[in-house]
């Protein structure tokens, strides 16, 4: 082929060429970044005060081209953002670390705890604390016909903000000092000494005490106590008294107290301190023992109980007194508390009782109730425990029998009465009196009888005159002896009415005057008979 018709061919293809219509490539984009703030609304703390800083970020987003709604939220979203709070300058400790947050879309995101520590003593005032901020996002957003989809790119960005935290300037409380004498199972003082560690003075000023430890009581019982203070500067201290109690079976252990104040500041708002925290441990309680226990109860009459008490615990007592608590009705003590005085560790102290032991008890083993109520080393009036020893109620005794030995006498006589008194116990009695005591027909012109001395086992005749009316009948019948004595221990005891049966009889002079009678008729019957035989001779 020639050359000229290839360059004519070459142009008729280069003109159907043009002629084909070229499509148009379209590339749109969206252009921003986020826009974040850093906010903490609830910022004021108190020196010495551990609390939590609750951080807020704001992302307001920035757009400089716009576009459809997925590729904004693409470049104006922070993604794996992290939140850093540093302490700076100020001498606020800040205890959390780098804190992962992830996605920050446009809006509201938090709260970001963050823990912070303000030292006590810190200066009221506005500190600053940098919070460095790190993330990542997309700054562009590419799309359009000429792509095979959006196109981004990602870039990491820091950025360091700052915090704003107020230190308030208030009254602030720290407890310095407590104390207590108070004992196990036993009342006593206890004092609070609490500093006012804040730049601003309270004003009616109220300390409440309680423990969350029930075998702490204060005052008649209570979970907690106040005591008011009024105005109380900065830098001040302040002790408070209260009534506190160590339940009886506490342990020797620092039991928790917590505490609040209650006040008014300059601004005339009432506010309420913080918990304020501190331990207080009881002493070592005091304790008593009865020993060398005795008695001699016997139902039906007075008796004594005797006894020492021991001061078994740590420390000295004065004015020591044992109480006796009665346990029932019928065995009371006349006098229910005998003196002790003062009372060393390890020192002893006898004591009696007199006790009534009436008609109606049971002989059987009774429970004491004893305590000793004293003053301890502080001057506190104070009461132990109960202490319960057993004591045996014996059966009513039978102190004297009564034997009669003669008591059988004809109607209208004057006869002796005779009875034999013996002392059936083992221990001697001595002014014995008997009276006789009669009704008609018997009566008595000396009724009253009288031993010295009476030994265990030993008996004593006793005669009593006694007189049966003419007016009597044959029968049986009774007089009654009462009888009293002393025993060794100088008590007077009334001794039960013995009965003595009495036999009444006929009259024996009245038999023999029939007999004398009958024998004289016979006698002269028989002299009759005699004469008579010797005059028919």
């Amino acid at each position: 082929m020639s050359r000229a018709p290839l360059g004519v061919a070459l142009l008729l293809l280069l003109v159907v060429v043009a002629a084909v219509p070229v499509p148009i490539v379209a590339i749109e984009d969206v252009t921003g970044s986020p826009a974040i703030s850093v906010q903490s609304p609830d910022n004021e703390f108190l020196p010495g005060e551990e609390g939590t800083l609750s951080v807020y970020l704001t992302n307001e987003g920035s757009l400089q081209s716009s576009g459809p709604a997925q590729y904004v939220e693409r470049v104006t979203t922070a993604r794996a953002t992290t939140v850093q709070v540093r302490s700076g300058s100020s001498p606020i400790e800040v205890n959390t670390g780098t804190y992962p947050v992830g996605n920050v879309p446009e809006g509201r995101t938090g709260p970001i705890p963050v823990s912070i520590t303000v030292p006590e003593g810190t200066p009221p005032g506005t500190y600053r604390l940098p919070v460095r901020i790190r993330y990542t996002y997309a700054p562009k957003v590419e799309y359009g016909s000429g792509t095979d989809g959006p196109e981004y790119r990602y870039v990491d960005l820091a950025k360091t903000y700052s915090l704003r935290v107020v230190v308030e300037d208030r009254p602030q409380f720290r407890v310095v000092d407590v104390d207590s004498t108070a004992r196990v199972g036993s009342y006593g003082p206890l004092s609070m000494t609490v500093r006012n560690t804040g730049t601003e003075s309270a004003r009616d000023a109220t300390l409440q005490v309680s423990s969350p430890d029930d075998e702490v009581t204060f005052g008649t019982g209570s979970a907690a106590s106040e005591a008011y203070s009024g105005a109380w500067d900065p830098g001040e201290n302040r002790t408070f008294a209260f009534r506190t109690r160590f339940a009886d079976d506490a342990l020797l252990r620092e039991y928790p107290l917590r505490a609040t104040v209650s006040y008014t500041d300059a601004d005339g708002i009432e506010r309420t301190s913080g918990a304020l925290t501190a331990g207080v441990t009881p002493r070592e309680e005091v304790t008593f023992d009865v020993v060398n226990l005795t008695s001699a109860l016997y139902v039906g009459e007075p008796g004594t109980i005797h006894g020492t008490i021991q001061n078994t615990g740590p420390v000295p007592v004065a004015n020591a007194v044992l109480h006796y608590r009665p346990t029932g009705a019928n065995v009371a003590a006349v006098d229910t508390e005998a003196a002790l005085g003062r009372l060393e560790p390890g020192a002893e102290r006898d004591f009696a009782f007199e006790v009534d032991v009436g008609d109606g008890a049971t002989a059987t083993d009774r429970q004491l109730n004893l305590s000793v109520r004293y003053r301890d080393p502080a001057g506190n009036r104070q009461t132990s425990d109960e202490l319960e020893p057993t004591v045996s109620v014996r059966p009513e005794r039978d102190w004297l029998t009564v034997t009669p030995e003669n008591a059988t006498f004809e109607i209208d006589t004057d006869n002796r009465l005779t009875v034999r008194v013996r002392n059936s116990e083992r221990a001697a009695l001595t002014d014995v009196r008997a009276r006789l005591e009669t009704e008609p027909p018997f009566s008595s012109e000396s009724r009253t009888a009288y031993v010295q001395r009476l030994p265990p086992g030993d008996a004593e005749r006793l005669a009593f005159a006694v007189t049966v009316d003419e007016d009597a009948v044959p029968t049986r019948s009774s007089v009654t002896l009462n009888v009293t004595a002393e025993r060794p221990d100088g008590e007077r005891i009334a001794l039960d009415s013995y009965v003595v049966p009495v036999t009444v009889v006929e009259d024996a002079g009245a038999s023999d005057t029939t007999l004398l009678a009958a024998g004289v008729v016979a006698v002269v019957l028989a002299l009759g008979v005699g004469w008579w035989w010797l005059g028919r001779r």
